[in-house]
């Protein structure tokens, strides 16, 4: 597939002569159906270069609440906490819910020819990607994780990995909400299922919050960090794993690990739901 001759560098200072903006509103899936857009675009010729990202946030001196906030608080999604370790505990048995953040990611995609021209320092391959909505409800996702499951599938399809190259580790979307973790614990097992505790995951709104469409972004950036260095980052807040989990999920520490490839699930309001599969090379 021509998605691995797409590559993530840190900078660009080239231009090409199309210029577009296609703006996204996948709800959390965003950020990954931008990437996967923008690769997408690179694939068919249509760019050789593309800024793509996301970017949340909200002045809270303000007599203003974003209706991110809003549908949390209206769906019970955000218990109130004043122990910051407890704020949110993604894939924990003990998970109450989501602590909201901001943030925001960018990154530069371009065909393999034209980084490769410019000496290109590449942080990483985007190899496959899958995105689709299944509408099941405006905010809780389908509980058997049936849609989520699809989704990684495709993703995995779609980089077409060479034989003995497995996902080493899943970048999930687990915000630390009963309904939204538990679903998509289902989807690991069902779509991994025979890796057992050989697979590695974690979430890192344990770390920053739940910065909304931007949050695959941070995830994104996350992960190529971690993967240049040999490393899975962990789950912060995290003590106890839910006992559905049948993979591993890192706690404490970063876990060293030879990545071969990695999987970032987004997974939305509304059953927006995306994921992507990268690799170091």
């Amino acid at each position: 597939m021509a998605s691995r001759d797409v590559r993530c560098t840190p900078d660009c200072t080239c231009r090409g002569d199309r210029d577009g903006r296609h703006p996204f509103d996948t709800t959390c899936a965003s950020s990954l159906d931008a990437v996967g857009t923008a690769t997408r675009f690179i694939q068919g010729g249509l760019a050789d270069v593309a800024v793509c990202g996301a970017s949340e946030g909200a002045n809270f001196e303000i007599d203003f609440r974003p209706a991110l906030h809003e549908n949390q608080t209206s769906f019970g999604m955000v218990t109130p906490t004043t122990d910051p370790t407890k704020a949110c505990r993604p894939f924990d048995r003990d998970r109450t819910g989501i602590a909201g953040g901001d943030g925001s990611g960018m990154f530069v995609l371009e065909a393999r020819e034209h980084a490769e021209a410019r000496n290109a320092k590449i942080l990483g391959v985007v190899r496959g990607y899958g995105s689709l909505a299944d509408g099941h409800h405006p905010s809780s996702p389908e509980p058997s994780g049936r849609w989520e499951a699809e989704v990684m599938r495709q993703a995995i399809a779609d980089a077409s990995l060479p034989d003995g190259t497995k996902i080493t580790a899943v970048y999930a979307h687990a915000t630390g909400t009963p309904a939204g973790d538990a679903a998509e614990i289902k989807a690991i097992n069902t779509v991994h299922g025979s890796r057992g505790t050989d697979l590695l995951a974690t979430s890192l709104k344990g770390h920053f919050g739940h910065p909304g469409g931007s949050a695959a972004a941070l995830n994104l950036a996350a992960a190529l960090i971690g993967m240049g260095q040999g490393e899975v980052l962990p789950t912060a807040s995290t003590v106890h794993p839910d006992p559905e989990i049948g993979f591993s999920v890192v706690l404490g520490k970063p876990r060293q690990a030879n990545v071969d490839a990695l999987q970032l699930n987004a997974f939305g309001f509304g059953g927006q739901n995306a994921s992507l599969v990268i690799t170091p090379n």
